[in-house]
Order: structure tokens, then sequence, then C-alpha cells
């Protein structure tokens, strides 16, 4: 057994100070403005509310690489339900499902419009690698 004769109690602020620089941590994604504009915009082409629908951004495991993103509207109501993350700007929506958070936090969402492809396109720093085709990923 150990000798615990001489602990010291520690004890962690909980003023507003330490608040402020937790507030200042890259928590979630941000979300672009065009991005904003085409979760918008296809909410209205599927004759979604998009008040109550938000792109839903799920990290799985596929892809030469083990992982890529899957992506699709999804209702906010059942996504607050399951825990998921919910960021929005600009009126729109990006759920981020509650397994797959830590895999895209400090991100950003943009879309991406060029003469070969168009869609949204997640900018993250958490990827270690990519495949040559860029759709998978591997995390750090």
């Amino acid at each position: 057994m150990s000798d615990c004769g001489n602990v010291q109690k520690v004890f962690v602020p909980t003023t507003t100070d330490t608040d402020d620089v937790l507030e200042k941590r890259i928590v979630g994604i941000e979300i672009t403005d065009l991005a904003a504009e085409k979760i918008l915009h296809f909410a209205k082409v599927d004759k979604k509310d998009a008040t109550e629908y938000g792109l839903k951004i799920s990290v799985v495991k596929d892809g030469c690489s083990g992982n890529s993103y899957q992506m699709d509207l999804a209702p906010i109501k059942d996504s607050q339900e399951a825990g998921d993350k919910i960021f929005e700007h600009n009126g729109a929506y990006a759920i981020v499902e509650k397994l797959s958070y830590l895999f895209v936090t400090g991100s950003i969402l943009d879309y991406a419009e060029t003469l070969l492809m168009s869609g949204f396109q997640i900018v993250n720093p958490n990827v270690k690698k990519s495949c040559s085709c860029g759709s998978s990923v591997a995390f750090k």
C-alpha cells in the first residue's frame, strides 16, 4: 500500500476566466457562406423545411484509406434526440453525428464547384492521409 499521508488538495478554478478560455477553443465545425447557401438550396429542392432539416455528416468505415464522409439531409429533431452536434450559419444547419464528432471537430464545411465535380467538402485538420481519388481519409 502507498503512503498517502502527505496528499494536498487541488482545487480547479471555476471563475469566468476559465470559461473565457474554453470558449476560445475550436469546437465543432465552421460552415462557409456558400455551404450554408447550398444546404438551404438542397432542402428547398427536396421540399423540406430548412428550419427542420440540416446536412448530417457522419464518418463511416469505407474506402482505401479506411474512412469516408457520408452526408445527407436529416431531421434536426431526430438528431437532437440522438445527441448529435448541431451547428448553424446563415439559417442553415449542419449536423455532426455524435460518434463522428471527434473526427471532424475544427473542420470547415465548404461547397466546391469545378468543371469536373461539385459537392460538399470538409477541410479537416484531423486528416493524416487521403486516398488519391480523394474519397476516403485516415485520421491522426
